[in-house]
C-alpha cells in the first residue's frame, strides 16, 4: 500500500477516534453529575453498577477491580468525575489535532481498558482496537497533524538538552 494511502487511512482513524472521545467528553464537562454541582454522581453510579456486576456465578467484573472501585473510585467520585470528563476532552482534542498522538492514543486505550474492566462493553472494544491500530501505525498517524510540525522541534530540543546535560555532568 502506498505511504500516502496508509497515512490517509490512519489519519482518518485518528480523527474518528478523537471525535469519538471529544463529543462525549464535552457532554460530560457540561453535565452537573460529572463536573458541576453534583460532581461525581455519574461516576459513583457507574462504579456501583460495575461493583454489582462482580457478584454471582459468572461475574462480568473481576473482584480485584470491584475492590478498587469501592475503595478508591467511589469515595473520590467527584475527583474521578472531573478526571474522566477532562481526560476524554483532552484525548479527543489531541487526536483530532494530531498533537501528542502516541500519548493520546495510549491514554485512550487505557481508558477503554478501565471501562471494559468495569463491564462496559458497548463501543469500548472498537475504540480500544482503533487506539491500538493508531499506536502500531504511529509513524503514519503523525504527519497529517500538529505532530508533523511539533515532533522535529521537540526532538531537536531534547537532543540539545541531552547534549548539554552530558557536557555538564562529564567528569
Amino acid at each position: 500500500m502506498p505511504p500516502l494511502v496508509k497515512r490517509t487511512l490512519v489519519t482518518a482513524l485518528r480523527v474518528w477516534l478523537g471525535v469519538a472521545w471529544l463529543v462525549p467528553g464535552l457532554a460530560k464537562v457540561r453535565d452537573a453529575a460529572w463536573t458541576g454541582a453534583d460532581a461525581g454522581a455519574a461516576v459513583a453510579a457507574f462504579a456501583q453498577d460495575a461493583v454489582a456486576k462482580a457478584a454471582g456465578a459468572n461475574p462480568a467484573v473481576h473482584a480485584w477491580y470491584a475492590e478498587f472501585l469501592e475503595g478508591v473510585v467511589i469515595p473520590n467520585a467527584a475527583l474521578f468525575g472531573h478526571l474522566v470528563a477532562w481526560a476524554e476532552v483532552l484525548v479527543g482534542a489531541a487526536l483530532v489535532l494530531g498533537a501528542f498522538t502516541g500519548f493520546a492514543a495510549l491514554i485512550a486505550a487505557l481508558m477503554n481498558v478501565n471501562y471494559l474492566l468495569a463491564g462496559a462493553i458497548g463501543v469500548n472494544p472498537l475504540l480500544l482496537a482503533v487506539a491500538l491500530l493508531i499506536l502500531v501505525g504511529i509513524e503514519q498517524a503523525e504527519p497529517f497533524g500538529v505532530d508533523g510540525v511539533l515532533r522535529p522541534r521537540v526532538e531537536e530540543a531534547a537532543g540539545k538538552g541531552v547534549k548539554t546535560l552530558k557536557e555538564r555532568t562529564a567528569l
